[in-house]
């Protein structure tokens, strides 16, 4: 009987090594590669099971959007996504929140060595885009940003005309509460439409991320505060 039991003992922890050795595991890890099958635009992409990644912490121009179409410089930030990641395996890194309202899943994007949500920041191909509690990287996203539109990177070239604001160029999809004000390519204040300081340039931003951004109101225009 002791006999028995003992070898009894040993059938089962040995089956229990079998299940899991040869069981899937039932949840993905944050650290796994992922197959991309599609670039979406600029700042989106599709995995081979068929989720939708949305690059955290960033936002590049439209080119697929039902009113706005193409935007300065957002075909030109899809098609280095394209080249970064599409065909290959990329990691991905989730912050607080994993998913948007849209069901698709949120993620810090990494190919090898490469991160590339701070390469499209870092080369002017996108715009800072913070939504909390998503916000690890932001501090180095600001900072790449800033370096972008010194040294006129990308969309930081744009230029608009005398008259106002750009009605197609990129603007981030923050709360329909916040107000849009403009910032120039190199000044440090921010101004409501139709400032003469827009004359050269003129970028729409949120009031709330050019407050964070450590930008101030121009005393000129007196855009909101």
């Amino acid at each position: 009987m002791y006999f028995r039991r003992v070898i009894k003992r040993f059938w089962l922890v040995g089956l229990a090594v079998a299940l899991a050795i040869t069981l899937p595991a039932s949840k993905t890890n944050a650290q796994d590669t992922f197959f991309v099958t599609k670039v979406i635009d600029g700042d989106t992409i599709q995995l081979e099971n068929g989720e939708k990644v949305r690059y955290i912490g960033i936002n590049t121009p439209e080119t697929h959007h039902p009113t706005k179409g193409i935007e300065p410089y957002g075909k030109e930030a899809e098609e280095v996504n394209k080249k970064l990641v599409e065909g290959k395996r990329v990691r991905l890194e989730f912050d607080v929140q994993k998913r948007d309202k849209y069901g698709r899943l949120l993620a810090y994007v990494y190919l090898e060595n490469i991160f590339v949500n701070a390469y499209l920041m870092e080369n002017g191909y996108a715009q800072v885009m913070t939504i909390p509690p998503n916000v690890k990287y932001q501090d180095q996203f600001l900072k790449l940003e800033r370096e972008a539109r010194e040294k006129e990177r990308g969309l930081w070239l744009y230029s608009a005309p005398a008259e106002g604001p750009p009605a197609t160029y990129s603007q981030p999809s923050y709360s329909s509460s916040d107000t849009t004000v403009y910032i120039t390519r190199t000044g440090a204040k921010y101004h409501s439409a139709g400032c003469r300081y827009l004359k050269k340039s003129c970028i729409p931003i949120s009031l709330n991320e050019a407050k964070q951004r450590g930008y101030t109101p121009c005393s000129v225009c007196g855009p909101p505060q």
